[in-house]
């Protein structure tokens, strides 16, 4: 079994707990945020109660998405469903994409029609613990998607950190309603919030469309195939190597050239080295390696 596979079950375990920490944090924010948005009648702490639920709702899709991505093979899905987590960080992708145009909207409309600013400590204090707790979740949610490499988790981290920023163009506008009797900072806070989580959104996308479409591996995990397929003693050559992305794994196709007078169980015996040194090496993450032995036909033998 590769590495990728025997790992994959405590992957998983350390999502499902990340991401169950994230669901009770964001249940005691839209609480807060509610209730306080409610008593004083402050609509921006309203929207961003509203946003926080949204956290709740792809939160679930995380655990759903971590029980359907399973790397087991079954007789219609041969490689596993890995494919499932790239779907879902797409979904991620378009939600984010979707905050951040409702919120050029929001701030476009506050632009053009500014609303009196309304100061009160009471609500400071939420937007700012909201803002300090969504970005801890992010740093925490961050660690742990490079720990498994899940793109799954940092897409979620993400929307973390949307939050956190949207907390914060809400904070920016409530601490100068202290100076002016407007919401217009606020809304150009808006403003340059929404275009920094479209950005996000499309960085998300990218590598999700890289996955569904086969892209390979990047030059630095190919170069690093070569360089352990090369070391294996009998390999003369690497004919042709073939990768594509798949989900968090990698699938690899290699082509070696071993000494043409070997018997066929030798060359199955150097081929089997190969496939296990590669599946074995923990950075690379390789699912399935499928080796191809061609007979070398680089070196003359004497009769």
């Amino acid at each position: 079994m590769s590495n990728y596979l025997s790992n994959h079950e405590d992957n998983k375990k350390i999502i499902l707990r990340v991401t169950i920490i994230v669901i009770i944090a964001n249940i005691f924010l839209v609480a807060i945020k509610t209730v306080f948005g409610l008593i004083y009648g402050n609509l921006a702490v309203l929207s961003d109660a509203v946003h926080s639920a949204s956290d709740l709702v792809t939160s679930f899709f995380v655990i759903l998405a971590v029980f359907m991505s399973s790397p087991k093979r079954d007789k219609k899905h041969n490689y596993g469903h890995e494919k499932v987590e790239s779907l879902m960080v797409m979904f991620f992708a378009f939600v984010l994409a979707g905050i951040g145009g409702f919120f050029i909207w929001q701030g476009i409309e506050g632009i053009l029609s500014p609303q009196s600013g309304v100061f009160n400590l009471s609500l400071i204090i939420v937007i700012a613990v909201s803002m300090l707790v969504k970005e801890a979740l992010f740093w925490y949610g961050m660690h742990y998607a490079k720990k498994t490499k899940s793109e799954l988790l940092r897409a979620d981290a993400w929307h973390s950190r949307s939050d956190s920023l949207a907390s914060l163009a809400v904070l920016v506008g409530l601490v100068c309603s202290i100076f002016m009797d407007s919401n217009l900072v606020e809304s150009i806070a808006v403003l340059v919030v929404a275009l920094f989580i479209i950005k996000v959104a499309f960085d998300i996308f990218k590598p999700a469309v890289d996955q569904l479409v086969d892209r390979a591996a990047s030059s630095k995990d190919v170069e690093r195939i070569n360089q352990i397929a090369s070391a294996v003693e009998g390999v003369r050559k690497i004919d042709e190597l073939r990768t594509r992305i798949f989900g968090s794994a990698i699938l690899v196709d290699i082509s070696i050239h071993v000494d043409a007078l070997l018997t066929v169980q030798q060359g199955h015996d150097i081929a089997e080295k190969v496939h296990d040194e590669l599946e074995s090496d923990s950075d690379l993450r390789i699912k399935h390696c499928n080796v191809h032995v061609n007979p070398c036909a680089c070196v003359k033998h004497e009769k």
